[in-house]
């Protein structure tokens, strides 16, 4: 079964850029962005769409006309409409039988929910119930194990799998709450970073929540990964004390195998950004891309 096609409307390109982004990071559905009403309009005689999501700010027309527009143009349409932020829709707007709204600020997370609802389907199965398909070496690729901090690099090890009681950092809640009510602007951070590194996955994790990720992973298997990468960060942590690491931890961690590496950076206690994605990134350019994108992400840290 075909995937429902969404068209999101946004004169924030920002905003509209990270919206399709997080539609179809769910795995759920395909998205396709538009800056004005006027080249909606033009897509939507183009191509065939289930869903419209118009923001009420846009900047070549009223939205109120845009939803008559393509009621005229296809009347099958569902519509959902974006308030301005931390607002509802103003009362005239009643009178336009939209199929949903979608306020602002919004969780990714929840998006699943509130686009099937707008389109009258059954809630979409969770994909977490499906085995993780995170990057892996090839089955005759002996994984390496790096932990690096500003000093050179410590030898390679074997790969250790933590055990499952291992204490994971405890993250304060007002943090993670923080972190989920900026989770826009963190989002629209990830995927400007995967557009210089194309990654299989970007993942900000606080403790072993997952708060937003960019990358080819559906979010299902995304919040498994974080899982790992926490369990992971937390065994080198015990290595570094250790070895008697002077921070008691490596801020910097290094798996990598024949074809994919996975790179993880603490941004603070319990706070990680962590990338899957290719041996043909130089490792270089991840060091130097995430140390700017962690600069950015440290004010959503409390």
């Amino acid at each position: 079964m075909a995937k429902p096609n969404i068209l999101v409307v946004d004169s924030d390109e920002g905003f509209g850029f990270m919206l399709k982004d997080g539609l179809q990071n769910t795995g759920q559905y395909t998205a396709i962005w538009s800056h004005t009403g006027s080249d909606a309009l033009q897509a939507i005689g183009e191509q065939s769409f289930d869903l419209v999501i118009i923001d009420i700010g846009l900047s070549d027309m009223k939205p109120e006309k845009l939803v008559k527009a393509i009621r005229q143009a296809n009347n099958g349409i569902k519509i959902m409409m974006i308030p301005f932020i931390g607002d509802t829709l103003p009362d005239h707007m009643e009178k336009l039988e939209l199929n949903g709204v979608l306020p602002k600020p919004f969780f990714v997370g929840d998006l699943p929910e509130l686009v099937d609802k707008a389109m009258g389907r059954e809630p979409s199965p969770s994909s977490s119930s499906y085995p993780v398909q995170a990057p892996v070496a090839a089955p005759n690729d002996t994984p390496t194990t790096v932990e690096q901090t500003t000093e050179p690099s410590p030898p390679p090890s074997v790969a250790v799998t933590p055990a499952p009681e291992m204490g994971i950092p405890i993250v304060p809640q007002e943090t993670i709450r923080f972190l989920r009510a900026s989770e826009a602007e963190i989002l629209r951070l990830l995927s400007d970073l995967n557009l210089e590194v194309r990654a299989e996955a970007i993942l900000l994790v606080a403790g072993t929540n997952l708060i937003s990720h960019a990358g080819m992973l559906d979010r299902g298997h995304c919040e498994e990964l974080a899982v790992l990468v926490a369990q992971s960060t937390q065994a080198a942590s015990q290595a570094a004390q250790f070895l008697g690491e002077r921070a008691g931890r490596f801020t910097q961690s290094l798996h990598e195998g024949g074809a994919y590496r996975l790179y993880t950076l603490t941004l603070h206690e319990g706070v990680l950004l962590s990338l899957a994605l290719s041996t043909n990134v130089p490792l270089g350019m991840i060091r130097h891309q995430c140390r700017q994108i962690a600069e950015q992400l440290g004010k959503y840290i409390i």
